[in-house]
């Protein structure tokens, strides 16, 4: 047995049509499909008596006997006609009124044949499908035996069924029922969450008040009193003093490009790494209304400008466009954000760092590649991408301490530990380079 047949149709039946016009136009073929199923329904719970083969053949048996009445009556017509043109003696108009007055033998003829209530062909249609016929009484509304009153008690009883087991379903004296399952789920997912969320409450407000005294503490310092250029190159020359690299702040100065200034810091490689000399270029914007094609565009300049390899653009965050997130990779440059308060706060810069590390990587595998070294490209990029993991989790947790201003020291821990986890994946790069 097929799982589906396709069917298209052309519904002329009047009775069919009507019912399907009342019905919106994108409806119509569920409508279509149900009236199919019922009337289905219908001719298979119907008795033997019932079977469309015989309501066929009734109406073949009426159109025979039809088809042989309009002949009947076509001999008869023509027989009276030829008798009228043949007359002789006679006028037109005695012709004309005995075949076709009132009382003539054609209204006769036709009366004996169409008249509504006498006439042949109405007696035929009422033996065969009038009221009292076999198939007028099958249909018949009252008639407790005929196929309406079946097709009703069938549907019925499948209604009744459904019902019962949909009002079974949300029934909450059952407690195998549904909505008594959807209840009981409700009740622990609402408990457990009102004791985590407890906890967590208390926790924020110590922590927040935790937060409080160090933001007091941090007013009282020189920190706040510096812009966030001035803030952001002293944090990149505290890592590139305890990495081994030597860093300048050359905002506003000329470099190798004549009469271009972009580029606001630079980091030279140490002597001790695989690619001394080697330049990072930093650009740090607190400034909205850059596209990925500007940033992109005023990377390119900053390196050419600076002698670079790689190039950083910091956004102060809150700045940065929404394409590029906390961490973007641009190519072989990096896109990140610094959040300013924790900048001047002392905490950690994670996507800073990060980016400086990650480049520092590869400047150093760049150069191994062309001294034609053997390298592990697969366990590099495995790293990678491990870093790149990582900072994601790192830029989600952040978002989420920036809800409550930054100040959950257990969920700074947590990036703390991430920022851990990068950086020993970036040492892991660099201990995997030969010397």
């Amino acid at each position: 047995m097929r799982d589906k047949i396709v069917l298209t149709l052309e519904v002329t039946e009047r009775v069919v049509l009507e019912y399907l016009e009342q019905f919106p136009e994108e409806t119509r073929c569920e409508k279509a499909l149900d009236a199919l199923k019922v009337g289905v329904i219908a001719i298979q719970s119907a008795s033997p008596s019932l079977d469309t083969r015989v309501v066929e053949e009734k109406f073949r048996q009426v159109e025979t006997e039809i088809n042989r009445a309009v002949e009947d009556f076509k001999e008869e017509l023509k027989t009276k006609l030829e008798q009228y043109f043949k007359a002789e003696g006679g006028a037109l108009p005695l012709c004309l009124d005995r075949y076709f007055g009132e009382n003539g033998s054609l209204s006769r003829v036709m009366e004996a044949y169409f008249d509504t209530e006498k006439g042949r062909l109405s007696e035929l249609l009422k033996r065969q499908i009038g009221p009292e016929s076999f198939l007028g009484r099958q249909v018949d509304p009252s008639n407790r035996e005929g196929l309406l009153f079946r097709i009703e008690k069938l549907v019925e009883e499948i209604i009744k069924e459904n019902s019962q087991k949909v009002l079974g379903s949300f029934s909450l004296d059952d407690e195998s029922s549904a909505l008594s399952r959807l209840k009981r789920s409700i009740r622990e997912e609402l408990e457990k969450f009102e004791k985590k969320a407890s906890e967590q409450y208390a926790a924020i407000l110590a922590l927040l008040e935790k937060e409080k005294g160090r933001q007091e503490e941090a007013e009282r310092g020189t920190a706040k009193g510096r812009d966030f250029e001035d803030a952001l190159y002293g944090r990149l020359a505290e890592l590139a003093r305890w990495l081994g690299d030597e860093s300048e702040n050359v905002s506003g100065s000329k470099g190798l490009v004549a009469y271009e200034k972009v580029g606001d810091y630079v980091v030279r490689l140490g002597d001790d790494t695989a690619a001394p000399g080697k330049i990072i270029v930093f650009e740090a914007k607190k400034a909205s209304g850059y596209t990925l094609k500007k940033i992109k565009d005023e990377l390119d300049r900053a390196k050419k400008n600076r002698g670079a390899d790689i190039g950083i653009f910091v956004f102060c965050k809150g700045y940065e466009p929404p394409e590029v997130g906390d961490f973007y990779r641009l190519g072989s440059d990096f896109v990140v954000t610094v959040d300013e308060e924790s900048l001047m706060s002392e905490k950690a810069v994670v996507f800073l760092e990060a980016a400086y590390r990650i480049a520092r990587a590869m400047i150093v595998t760049r150069v191994k590649e062309e001294e034609k070294e053997s390298i592990d490209e697969g366990y590099i990029r495995g790293e990678m991408d491990n870093i790149l993991k990582a900072l994601e989790r790192a830029s989600d947790i952040l978002t989420k301490v920036g809800t409550i201003r930054n100040s959950a020291d257990a969920i700074e821990k947590n990036v703390e530990k991430l920022m851990d986890s990068v950086r020993q994946h970036v040492e892991n790069i660099q201990s995997h380079l030969p010397n």
